[in-house]
Parts: C-alpha cells; structure tokens; sequence
C-alpha cells in the first residue's frame, strides 16, 4: 500500500510521473495530438445547462447511461 501511495504521489495531472516530466533532459520530450471527445461527458455537460439555475447545483450528481 506504501508504494502505491507514493507512486500516486508523484503522478501530475497528465498521467506521467512529476520526475519524468520536470526532468530538464525531457525538455521537448513530447508530443500532443488531436484530443479526443468524452461523449458521456459531453452528455453530461449538455444536461447541466438545463439545471444551471438550480439551487446547490453543485451537490447535483451526475451519470451518464449508454441508449
């Protein structure tokens, strides 16, 4: 569990680890491409407009079910 935990440590936000990243030799290093679309989310978003003026919209949750 220790090394679980640290290894989640040292994860950025990215996905790659923070000693990868932040290593001046990766400088470069990568390359982005085209993203790519979360339909559920995209769903989800859509459906939220419908409730933006609700009262704590923020302690609304959300799913998304495929039709």
């Amino acid at each position: 569990m220790l090394a679980l935990a640290m290894y989640r440590a040292e994860l950025h936000d990215c996905g790659h680890l923070l000693s990868d990243t932040t290593d001046p030799a990766a400088e470069s290093a990568y390359t982005v491409g085209p993203p790519t679309r979360c339909h559920a989310c995209t769903a989800i978003a859509i459906r939220q407009q419908d409730y933006k003026d609700a009262r704590h919209p923020s302690a609304l949750l959300w799913s998304a079910r495929t039709r």
